[in-house]
């Protein structure tokens, strides 16, 4: 869990790309992009676990599209919520 000392620095210190690193802020123009994919389609691990429902993907889970999704996900970036949330709709 977050606390709120690490909330207050998201909010006055200069933030890193989630994607890909680069100075300059939560989330560049490229990996933002990246997050861009050409619509949802259905997608399966290999081997397909029993019982697994039917899942889609709007982009493939790689390079910045997964760093940004594990920054938000395991990390607690919350500043890239509206990004991800635009990328879903």
């Amino acid at each position: 869990m977050r606390g709120w000392w690490q909330e207050i620095a998201d909010l006055a210190l200069p933030a890193d790309c989630a994607g890909c690193g680069r100075p300059g802020g939560a989330l560049c123009e490229r990996c933002r992009g990246a997050l861009r994919g050409s619509g949802a389609r259905r997608v399966e691990p290999s081997p397909v676990p029993p019982g697994l429902p039917v899942v889609h993907a709007a982009v493939d889970y790689v390079d910045e599209a997964r760093a940004v999704l594990l920054a938000h996900k395991e990390r607690g970036a919350l500043r890239l919520a509206r990004p991800l949330g635009e990328a879903l709709a």
